[in-house]
C-alpha cells in the first residue's frame, strides 16, 4: 500500500511560517474552486480533498 498526504504549496508556507489566520482566509477563499469528486478511476483508490485543503490518497501497489 501507497499513502500519500498534501497540502497546497502556498498554503503549506502559511503554515510553516506561523501564519494560521493567512491560511485559513486563503482556505476559504479557494475551497470552491477544490474537485469535489473523491474517486479518481486512474488511481484506483480512495481520494480524500477536506475543504481545510488537505488530501489524503491511498491505493494497493502492485
Amino acid at each position: 500500500m501507497e499513502a500519500f498526504s498534501g497540502v497546497n504549496a502556498d498554503l503549506f508556507t502559511h503554515l510553516s511560517h506561523g501564519r494560521l489566520e493567512q491560511y485559513r482566509s486563503d482556505v476559504h477563499a479557494l475551497r470552491t474552486k477544490w474537485p469535489s469528486d473523491t474517486w479518481d478511476k486512474e488511481w484506483n483508490g480512495p481520494v480524500s480533498i477536506h475543504q481545510d485543503g488537505s488530501v489524503l490518497a491511498m491505493h494497493l501497489l502492485p
